[in-house]
C-alpha cells in the first residue's frame, strides 16, 4: 500500500512540475509582448534602415549591369547628376521656367527675390509624354535640395514607359532609367520645351519690272 501511495504522489509531483512550466511559459510571453509593445510606443523597437546599394533593379544602379535599365524612383535617382554640363542646376520651377533659389534651411524657397532662372519647362504627364522626342532633357524633383537632371530622353518602350539616360554625380558612368507612364501622375517630372523661333517677315519694295 505504501508502495501504491508512493506512486500517486510522484505522479502528482509531475503534472504539478508541468503546470508551473506551463504557467512560466506563459508568464514569460507575457513579459515579453508587454516589452515589445512599450519599446514600440518609447521608439526603442529600432529597426536597421536599408542599405542604399542592393542588387535589386529598383534600389541601385550603382550595381547594375552596363546597359541595364534601373526603375525611376527617389530611391534609385540619389546619386545621379543634378548638374548640366554648364554647371547649372535647379531646385524650383517658377513661372514656367527652371530656376535656382537659394533659400535658408527650412525656408520656402519662393519667399526669396534672389533667383537664377534657365530655360522653360513644363510637368510632364500622361497626357504630353507623346511629345518627347528623343534628345529632349527632363529633370525630375525627388523632394531634395536640387533637381536631379538633366535625364536625356532615350525613347517609348512597351508598358508604355519612357527610358531615360542620366550621368552618375562622381563617376564618369551612365544609367538608364524607366519610368511606367501611369506612375507620372505621383511623380514630377519637367520637360525643357525649346522656344519657338519667330518667324522674320520679309520686308522690301517690290522691284518694278
Amino acid at each position: 500500500m505504501r508502495h501504491h501511495g508512493r506512486h500517486k504522489t510522484k505522479k502528482r509531483g509531475r503534472k504539478h512540475r508541468r503546470t508551473k512550466r506551463r504557467k512560466s511559459y506563459r508568464a514569460r510571453g507575457r513579459r515579453s509582448k508587454t516589452r515589445r509593445l512599450r519599446n514600440i510606443a518609447f521608439g526603442k523597437n529600432k529597426t536597421r534602415p536599408p542599405s542604399s546599394l542592393s542588387v535589386f533593379p529598383d534600389k541601385s544602379p550603382q550595381l547594375q549591369k552596363s546597359g541595364e535599365p534601373i526603375k525611376l524612383n527617389r530611391f534609385t535617382t540619389k546619386n545621379v547628376a543634378l548638374r548640366d554640363s554648364k554647371g547649372r542646376e535647379y531646385n524650383a520651377l517658377i513661372n514656367g521656367r527652371l530656376a535656382y533659389r537659394r533659400a535658408p534651411r527650412g525656408q520656402n524657397a519662393h519667399d526669396f527675390a534672389d533667383t537664377i532662372y534657365g530655360p522653360t519647362a513644363i510637368l510632364l504627364t500622361n497626357k504630353n509624354y507623346k511629345s518627347l522626342k528623343i534628345g529632349d532633357i527632363v529633370y525630375y524633383d525627388r523632394g531634395s535640395v536640387a533637381l536631379r537632371g538633366p535625364f536625356i530622353f532615350k525613347g517609348h518602350r512597351r508598358g508604355p514607359e519612357l527610358l531615360f539616360e542620366i550621368k552618375d554625380t562622381v563617376y564618369d558612368k551612365k544609367y538608364l532609367f524607366t519610368i511606367a507612364v501611369k506612375l507620372l501622375k505621383d511623380e514630377k517630372l519637367y520637360m525643357v520645351t525649346k522656344a519657338k523661333k519667330k518667324s522674320r517677315k520679309k520686308s522690301g519694295r517690290k522691284q518694278s519690272r
